[in-house]
C-alpha cells in the first residue's frame, strides 16, 4: 500500500515507493519506482495516496497549467495533501489518516509512522519505519526537503514517469506475498506459471484493466461537498482563477 508523511515543522515530505494491488490475501507490488508521490508545480507541493490511474490524472491536469475548474479530474480513491512552499503550511489534507502535532500521515503505514515520527520528528526515519512494520509499505524513501528542495525526486526523469510505466515494471519485477503468513515474496513471472489466480491478476494489469495503487484509508472515505469547495478555492488561488 503506501506511506505518506509531510512534517509542516521542519518542512521536510517523505513518501515510500511501493505500487501494488492486492487481491484475496496476496499483495502484488514493486518498489523502487521512479514514479513519485509528490507533485511539485510552482510553489505549491501536493502529496497523493490512492488509485494511481486516479493520482495520474490529477499529475497531468496539474501540469497542464488549467485555466478553470472544468476539467478537475474526480475525487474518489484519492487522498491529497497540498502545501504551500514558501511558508511551509498545508493548505488543504483530505483526506488525511493522520493528522497531529504539525505532521500529517497518510497510508497503510500512517500509525507506524506517527509512532515513530513523535518520537524522532523525521520524516523520512519514520517511512523508513513503517516499511519495516507494514507489509503495504516498501522500497527506497522518496523525499523533498521544501527549505532548499533537496532531496531524491529527479526532476526529470520522474516528472516523465507514469502510471504505465509502474505497471511495466509491476509486470517485469513484481512480486507476490502472502499477507496472512507474512511468507517470503516470489517473483510474479515464476508464480504465474502455476497459479491462474495470480495468471489472472497479471493479465488483468497488462490490458490495463487493474491500476497499480498506493491505497490508504482515507481512499476510501467519500468527500463531502464542503470538502470539494474547499480544495476548489485551494486551487483556484495556486493557479490563479477564480473557484
Amino acid at each position: 500500500m503506501t506511506t505518506n508523511v509531510y512534517d509542516s515543522k521542519t518542512g521536510v515530505m517523505a513518501t515510500d515507493s511501493r505500487w501494488s494491488h492486492m487481491f484475496g490475501s496476496r499483495i502484488l507490488y514493486a518498489d523502487d519506482l521512479a514514479y513519485s508521490k509528490i507533485e511539485l508545480y510552482k510553489s505549491s507541493a501536493f502529496m497523493f495516496a490512492g488509485d494511481g490511474e486516479m493520482i495520474q490524472s490529477w499529475k497531468d491536469w496539474i501540469s497542464s497549467s488549467p485555466t478553470d475548474a472544468s476539467a478537475m479530474p474526480g475525487y474518489d480513491g484519492v487522498c491529497v495533501c497540498v502545501v504551500d512552499i514558501p511558508s511551509k503550511a498545508v493548505r488543504f489534507k483530505q483526506p488525511q489518516d493522520i493528522t497531529k502535532d504539525g505532521g500529517y500521515f497518510a497510508g497503510s503505514g500512517s500509525m507506524h509512522a506517527y509512532l515513530c515520527w513523535s518520537v524522532n520528528g523525521d520524516a523520512k526515519q519514520a517511512v523508513t519505519s513503517a516499511s519495516l512494520s507494514d507489509p503495504f509499505s516498501g522500497g527506497v524513501v522518496r523525499h523533498i526537503d521544501l527549505n532548499d528542495m533537496s532531496g531524491n525526486l529527479d526532476h526529470g526523469p520522474v516528472t516523465k514517469q507514469r502510471i504505465d510505466d509502474v505497471r511495466t515494471a509491476v509486470l517485469e519485477r513484481g512480486m507476490v506475498m502472502t499477507i496472512a503468513h507474512n511468507a517470503a515474496p516470489f517473483p510474479l513471472s515464476k508464480l504465474a506459471a502455476n497459479d491462474v489466480e495470480v495468471a489472472n491478476v497479471r493479465d488483468a494489469i497488462a490490458r490495463g484493466e487493474i491500476s497499480p495503487a498506493a491505497p490508504c484509508d482515507g481512499m476510501y472515505t467519500e468527500w463531502t461537498e464542503e470538502q470539494k469547495t474547499e480544495l476548489k478555492g485551494v486551487l483556484a488561488d495556486i493557479f490563479g482563477w477564480q473557484s
